[in-house]
């Protein structure tokens, strides 16, 4: 029943999993840019931002929607891919600036709920836009 369960859920988990994840490498290069080395927030955001994308990509394209493109095929999805992120960084960006500069919200704090705003966001980009088709593990048509 678990077994059902998880294979009904796959994606979902797995998103969910490397979402959280992917969350936690941006809060942390967040947190060590900010805390530690007194970096402005927005320039701490936009670098832990590319670290986040880097992971995602990764873990999306191989775990979540098993991604079997190759070659001008990959280049296209990770240029969706990274668009994607774009709008949503642009999102993120504009919700932290407004959060913290006009309603002065602590940094630290606002970062949270902005994030999930961030990943239910992401999720449904890579599953409309991205990752159009569903793939199949055992498919055999593959681009090279």
């Amino acid at each position: 029943m678990l077994k059902r369960l998880f294979l009904k859920y796959r994606q979902l988990l797995l998103y969910t999993l490397f979402g959280g994840l992917t969350t936690v490498i941006d809060l942390a290069v967040y947190y060590i840019l900010y805390n530690l080395f007194s970096i402005h927030y927005l320039v701490a955001q936009t670098i832990s931002w590319i670290a986040a994308v880097l992971f995602a990509y990764v873990t999306n394209k191989r775990y979540v929607f098993v991604s079997r493109a190759r070659g001008m095929t990959m280049l296209a999805e990770l240029a969706k891919f990274i668009s994607g992120r774009l709008f949503s960084f642009g999102v993120q960006t504009v919700c932290l600036a407004v959060l913290v500069e006009l309603a002065h919200w602590n940094e630290n704090v606002v970062r949270l709920p902005v994030l999930v705003i961030v990943t239910i966001l992401n999720y449904v980009v890579s599953r409309v836009f991205v990752f159009e088709k569903k793939q199949d593990s055992t498919a055999t048509t593959q681009e090279i």
